[in-house]
């Protein structure tokens, strides 16, 4: 099993906002997000990190993680959105279009990482052999 990751995150500018480092680094992993942990995993995955491997994050000067690690390519795959009269919810994380705006958490990670499910109707994609049109 390959060895844990951990990202360290620190306050940035502005509300709600975080810088992410991998532990014993300085080098920002993240910036000026507000899902540091979705949107840091995503930038690892850019870089090459086996998918696979566990991540977890921790607030600074704090002595235990904020969540519990799970492998690298299962936080790269998801976002979260929280309105005034809606709890907290995990909803599968889609790239915009070139040109179509910003990511909802204000950061954008260097490359989109692979592996979303090809027949992406979203996009407009056609259905596969023997599945019907929306």
């Amino acid at each position: 099993m390959a060895e844990m990751l951990r990202l360290i995150i620190t306050p940035d500018e502005g509300p709600g906002r975080f810088v992410a480092r991998l532990e014993g680094s300085a080098e920002p992993i993240a910036q000026g997000t507000r899902q540091p942990l979705v949107d840091g995993a995503r930038v690892l995955l850019a870089r090459g990190f086996d998918p696979a491997t566990p991540l977890t994050m921790r607030h600074v000067g704090k002595a235990y993680d904020s969540f519990r690690p799970a492998p690298l390519g299962q936080w790269a795959e998801r976002t979260y959105e929280e309105g005034e009269k809606t709890s907290l919810r995990s909803s599968r994380w889609m790239p915009f279009p070139a040109g179509a705006g910003r990511q909802k958490s204000g950061f954008e990670p260097e490359m989109a990482p692979e592996g979303h499910p090809a027949g992406n109707r979203f996009y407009g994609a056609t259905p596969e052999a023997g599945e019907r049109a929306p």
